[in-house]
């Protein structure tokens, strides 16, 4: 049988995602996880501590092996000076250098361990996995090819292919890709093509504007914390001087980036505004919502000019500036489009799959992608033998509920409880979405303060996202959106806000998860039976983890954070675990 593995190569958010011989998406995962370092920077996408582990898994009848990767070859090239040119660029704020050289983008993108890595040595050790721990009952080598991609291709692929949608518009915006940080896409009957808009080679990049505004408020945007701008901003108000000066300082004109001469005074004035060291980040709730106003203006001009060359109904988005879901939530009432999709992993992790759906097309032109959603649902699954080493020395108490667990842990959450939750294959991406998850009742009015300072310890402002039953969504928002992978910042109704206060932002706003049975049937019945106890169909919920750190993996990783927080329940799969 023939298998593709995709390999995201970043510098950050490495992933690795395997293809099956009929196209299935059959396993993705960002290396983050299994590593437990937030965002994976500078990382290998396939550790050789854990591949064979998963190649015996999802790859155990290969014969023949193809690794896609995500960026075109000959542009995975590194150099030690890269951190000091990243330094450098950001520190004269990125977008204003237009430099041709190729031998600098390079180094600018490409980091030190993962490409060197992922160029040379990396296809070894999934060569000598296949042929030492898969293939080995074949006695023979496998054959193993090398493809490489457009990283905006794989972008593209990533969130077309995974698509609702038969034919659409494509956007990719994000920090950079290898000739811009912007690209258009057409997308039909399962071909990708580009779109007619001439996009110029040029490091101006919204997703660098946007860790301007991140660093700018005190925040560090390599550690993934431009949720906390996104978390402050509805704190604010419009400031005009600040406005006034990010607006001018990138525009879109005909689809491509444009500054004004006088960009770099500009960006020393915005430079000078910026947060202290131990300074109150209370004092730049302002700057924080001009700066994401500003943002989504720029995003919007963006679907406009695909809309304008493209015209389609429906629109699919990628890249790292798709995570921001507070504008993700009023993009589609503003545009032309009929639909907007977003993949459950739109960053460079997302890309994995991208390759290696790209590959899989290039071996079956006449594949055609199903027009349904690909599930969240592809990472790595809870080891039974921890299970049980679990059990026998936690020394908690252990009660298995088989199906009543979901009516149990419901009680729980009417309680008040805490709930760490934990069910079946991890997602992909970055959000919790029922699987690796900590859940609370949304109706107590002090559930989000006690699970920021007891669970989490993050900040105050940090809001919890709403996980609903689908059939309820229009109940509960204005102008309700499907929102599978929690991508979506959506208006709560005036009158159901009282109903889950831990839930509504400032704003009154959720980033919302709408919860189907078909999609995660446990995650549902949860839900449901919480509903039928309180007549509220939503829970809190928030990613398995604390601040700084990624979501739990192992076993080991969910006992550290149950003991090690003030989460009350451990729920693995139908056992209950109490201290």
């Amino acid at each position: 049988m023939k298998y593709y593995i995709g390999l995201a190569t970043s510098f950050h958010d490495p992933a690795l995602a395997i293809v099956d011989a009929h196209g299935n998406v059959v396993f993705a995962e960002d290396a983050e996880r299994f590593l437990q370092y937030k965002r994976g920077l500078y990382c290998l996408p396939d550790n050789p501590y854990y591949i064979e582990e998963i190649l015996k898994q999802y790859c155990a009848d290969c014969t023949e092996l193809v690794i896609a990767k995500t960026w075109s070859k000959g542009r995975a090239k590194s150099t030690n000076i890269l951190e000091n040119i990243l330094l450098s660029v950001l520190e004269t704020f990125s977008f204003n250098i237009d430099v041709n050289t190729r031998d600098i983008k390079d180094q600018f993108y490409f980091a030190r361990a993962s490409h060197a890595a992922a160029g040379r040595t990396l296809s070894r050790f999934f060569e000598a996995s296949c042929r030492n721990f898969i293939v080995g009952n074949y006695r023979k080598k496998p054959a193993t090819d090398i493809r490489y991609f457009d990283h905006h291709l794989t972008h593209a692929a990533n969130a077309c292919f995974n698509s609702p949608f038969s034919e659409a518009s494509c956007l990719i915006v994000d920090g950079m890709g290898e000739k811009s940080s912007i690209d258009y896409f057409t997308y039909k009957n399962g071909v990708i093509t580009p779109a007619p808009i001439k996009v110029k080679r040029s490091f101006k990049s919204l997703g660098l504007f946007y860790t301007i505004i991140c660093e700018n408020l005190g925040f560090d945007p390599l550690k993934g914390e431009e949720w906390k701008v996104m978390g402050l901003a509805p704190y604010g108000k419009k400031d005009d001087t600040v406005y006034n000066l990010l607006r001018s300082s990138l525009q879109v004109k005909n689809g491509n980036f444009a500054v004004p001469k006088n960009l770099n005074a500009i960006m020393q004035e915005i430079k000078s505004m910026a947060r202290a060291p131990g300074e109150s980040v209370e004092q730049y709730k302002d700057f924080a919502y001009t700066g994401q106003l500003v943002f989504s203006e720029i995003f919007m001009d963006l679907i406009n000019a695909i809309y304008e060359h493209a015209p389609s109904k429906n629109l699919t988005i990628a890249g790292g500036c798709a995570l921001n879901s507070s504008f993700m939530g009023t993009a589609l009432e503003q545009s032309k489009f009929d639909n907007i999709y977003v993949p459950s992993a739109p960053a460079d992790n997302g890309n994995a799959i991208g390759a290696a759906l790209l590959s899989y097309q290039q071996d079956h032109p006449q594949w055609q992608p199903e027009t349904t959603i690909q599930s969240p649902y592809t990472g790595c699954v809870i080891k039974q033998k921890s299970l049980d080493k679990l059990a026998q020395y936690s020394h908690l108490k252990v009660t298995d509920h088989g199906d009543d667990v979901y009516k149990k842990t419901a009680e729980f959450l009417a309680e008040g409880k805490i709930i760490g939750w934990a069910q079946g294959r991890a997602e992909f991406g970055p959000r919790s979405l029922g699987n690796r998850s900590i859940l609370a009742n949304p109706c107590l009015t002090d559930m989000k303060d006690i699970i920021n300072a007891r669970v989490k310890f993050r900040e105050e402002f940090r809001p919890f996202a709403p996980s609903i039953l689908h059939e309820y969504g229009e109940e509960y928002f204005e102008n309700y959106q499907e929102s599978p992978y929690m991508e979506r910042t959506l208006v709560f109704k005036e009158a159901v806000r009282s109903k889950v206060p831990a839930v509504v932002h400032v704003d009154n706003t959720g980033r919302l998860q709408s919860v189907k049975k078909q999609w995660n049937e446990p995650y549902y019945n949860l839900i449901e039976n919480f509903r039928q106890i309180t007549g509220v169909p939503v829970v809190l919920n928030t990613s398995f983890n604390i601040m700084g750190k990624p979501i739990v993996h192992s076993v080991e990783d969910m006992l550290a954070v149950f003991l090690m927080s003030g989460i009350d329940i451990l729920v693995i799969n139908n056992t209950i675990y109490e201290k």
